[in-house]
């Protein structure tokens, strides 16, 4: 389900354009080698990603991560790649093809050394239901 959020002109008093926000759920991620595990609270339902990242070998935290969606029915059993994406320092978005994302600030934002500029990460992973 989508919301629309208001918004008003400060000088004029009227509703400008609505705009969508896409539902959102809070959680955790970490990576390990490569392999990831998220937990997230979703419509009061936890849920647990799992799968790998291809192009980014470091281990990382997020604990305060967030996933985006649609509709909880996006969040199923079936294996979802990511899209291509870079990698920053201090923060990462896992978008998955069917239009979920996942993002957050690493607990430890990583050197230069460890994140070189243009690093791209793929692979993917699928979500089940508690």
């Amino acid at each position: 389900m989508t919301t629309c959020t208001h918004s008003i002109n400060p000088i004029t008093g009227n509703y400008l354009q609505d705009l969508p926000t896409m539902p959102q759920g809070t959680g955790t991620l970490t990576s390990d080698k490569g392999r990831i595990l998220g937990q997230f609270e979703v419509e009061g339902a936890q849920y647990i990603f799992v799968g790998n990242l291809t192009g980014f070998g470091q281990s990382f935290s997020i604990p305060n991560a967030d996933v985006t969606y649609d509709s909880a029915d996006q969040l199923h059993k079936q294996f979802e790649d990511f899209e291509g994406l870079p990698v920053e320092k201090d923060q990462i978005e896992l978008k998955l093809k069917n239009g979920i994302s996942i993002t957050g600030g690493f607990d430890m934002p990583f050197s230069d050394g460890e994140v070189k500029k243009g690093t791209v990460v793929g692979g993917g992973g699928k979500w089940l239901k508690l």
